[in-house]
């Protein structure tokens, strides 16, 4: 059970990574008007593409999030839940440019630009990623990302001080917390919290998580801990755990709830809304 649900966790996490400037110098630069279609391989930049020129966007992933959205349910999918994206789907779809997540989409994307279609590999892994990702698709569809901007608002406000040192646990096995390489430590220090995992160094291709243990978080006494809410990891795996009642954070009742989407896997627009108004009510 503990390899499962490292194996599903590593995948997801995997899928968060979803622009930064160093992934830009991937796309050929090239003059693309309203008219032509873009395949998005993320829900994060289709709900960028949609907000800013919906006419544009011709092919999404099969994301739960999206498929939540009523916007999004007369666009062609191109992939279904864990599945890797459909390349025969997306070249009958005949784009003039395909974003994907770096990291995560390449295979993909190098078997597009063989074949002559432009691709973009994008990653966000701060808020300065976001917003970079945010111009370049604005700059492609010649668009106003002030539209984008205002769908973000609780964003943009001026956190208030805190004084907070806080842990965030995305899951129990094993007991998984993002540093500052991560979508998650990032926003957490835009709104002044203490991530008490800030600087310690995360292994392998997540090196934006990395494993705790007991031993650390007893010694370390996190403020407040945030627990991340993952398909059927509820609280009482948390409150099994032998050490759980030690915690100083859980015996003053300090423990907030936040969704995947929005703190550890981007998601879409309005989960990161959600989730910087969280983070300001802390």
């Amino acid at each position: 059970m503990k390899l499962k649900n490292l194996i599903i966790i590593s995948f997801l996490l995997l899928t968060s990574f979803g622009c930064s400037n160093k992934s830009e110098n991937s796309i050929k630069e090239k003059n693309l008007n309203n008219k032509e279609g873009i395949v998005s391989l993320t829900s994060l930049t289709s709900d960028i593409i949609y907000t800013l020129n919906p006419n544009s966007l011709i092919g999404i992933p099969g994301s739960s999030i999206l498929k939540k959205n009523n916007d999004f349910k007369n666009i062609p999918t191109i992939s279904e839940g864990r599945m890797p994206p459909n390349i025969e789907k997306i070249i009958s779809l005949n784009p003039k440019l395909v974003i994907g997540s770096e990291g995560f989409h390449d295979k993909t994307l190098e078997r597009l630009d063989q074949l002559g279609i432009e691709v973009l590999k994008t990653k966000v892994n701060s808020w300065l990623d976001l917003i970079s990702l945010i111009n370049k698709i604005s700059e492609i569809t010649k668009s106003d990302n002030k539209l984008v901007l205002e769908k973000l608002r609780a964003c943009f406000i001026d956190p208030s001080p805190k004084d907070k040192k806080v842990v965030v646990l995305v899951s129990t096995k094993p007991l998984l917390s993002p540093n500052n390489q991560s979508w998650a430590g990032s926003l957490l220090e835009k709104f002044n919290l203490k991530n008490l995992t800030a600087d310690l160094k995360g292994s392998g291709r997540m090196k934006g998580y990395l494993n705790l243990s007991p031993e650390w978080l007893l010694k370390e006494e996190p403020d407040n801990l945030i627990l991340i809410k993952f398909g059927n990891e509820q609280y009482n795996q948390y409150s099994s755990l032998p050490f759980w009642n030690d915690l100083k954070a859980v015996q003053n009742n300090k423990i907030d709830y936040f969704d995947y989407y929005g703190l550890i896997n981007v998601g879409s627009l309005n989960s990161i809304n959600n989730t910087c108004e969280k983070l300001e009510s802390l």
